[in-house]
């Protein structure tokens, strides 16, 4: 009988455990944010390329979250890395693709990302100096998302389109984006921040982001949970079990450089 207490004490303490940690999907973040993001491509007159830049990895519409490996979000759990793939409804309807057509667009990016594996590792190898400059300016940073496209510029949870901006994120949303934005008039990217911004430019790399152990990812293209670039290891191994990163194929290059392509 006492042990039958016991795990039936154990059983409440790992059901109040598990409804904690998911508290939040009876606020329906997840729904509010879909319904935002279907909302913005049906008023805002983005293009379809655009559109595609603004849904990458680390981008303004990029839902993963950065900080867990698990998330209830459309009445279930799922990992962080499949997230944005709930994007695609919207990406569909509005540029007139059959949802076939919307769900291979990643596959095409993995595609390109291993038929130009050998152009990009040159191009790396010809510039390594620039490369180590940059992994050591990002490391020495307290950020850890560096984004730099034609259209937005991001560091951290800061945006700069035309103006300065952020998502006001509910402390319990384990999202980094929601359905409302602030603008913001007292804040600017520091010297450092645009040295990195501006090398990530002239590299061609769209985005850094720095994982929690030192390594640094080098993104040159990507869409949704999908990618292709870069990682500089600080130990020499290819850091395979990054909660935003399915890792695919990688090899390893110059000065623990590995190229790598991500599903």
């Amino acid at each position: 009988m006492k042990n039958v207490f016991i795990v039936i004490i154990l059983l409440l303490i790992s059901n109040s455990s598990l409804s904690q940690d998911y508290s939040y999907k009876s606020k329906e973040y997840d729904f509010k944010i879909f319904e935002y993001l279907i909302e913005k491509t049906k008023t805002d007159s983005i293009s379809l390329e655009q559109y595609l830049e603004f849904s990458k990895p680390f981008s303004k519409l990029d839902i993963r979250p950065l900080n867990t490996n698990k998330v209830w979000a459309i009445d279930t759990i799922h990992s962080a890395s499949t997230i944005p793939n709930f994007i695609w409804g919207s990406f569909s309807k509005k540029y007139n693709l059959t949802q076939e057509q919307a769900a291979n667009r990643p596959n095409e990016f993995l595609d390109k990302g291993k038929n130009t594996q050998n152009q990009n590792s040159k191009f790396l190898n010809l510039n390594l100096r620039k490369f180590q400059i940059l992994t050591k300016k990002i490391k020495n940073s307290t950020n850890k998302i560096f984004l730099n496209q034609k259209f937005i510029q991001r560091v951290d949870n800061i945006y700069k389109e035309k103006k300065y901006w952020t998502y006001v994120i509910p402390k319990d949303s384990p999202f980094p984006i929601s359905n409302t934005t602030k603008e913001l008039t007292d804040i600017v990217f520091n010297k450092q921040q645009k040295s990195i911004l501006k090398l990530l430019s002239e590299l061609k790399i769209y985005t850094a982001y720095k994982t929690k152990t030192g390594g640094v990812f080098f993104l040159i293209d990507g869409f949704t949970d999908n990618s292709y670039g870069f990682y500089s290891s600080p130990n020499g191994i290819m850091e395979t079990k990054n909660d935003l990163f399915q890792i695919m194929t990688h090899e390893k290059l110059e000065s623990d450089f590995f190229y790598y392509v991500a599903n």
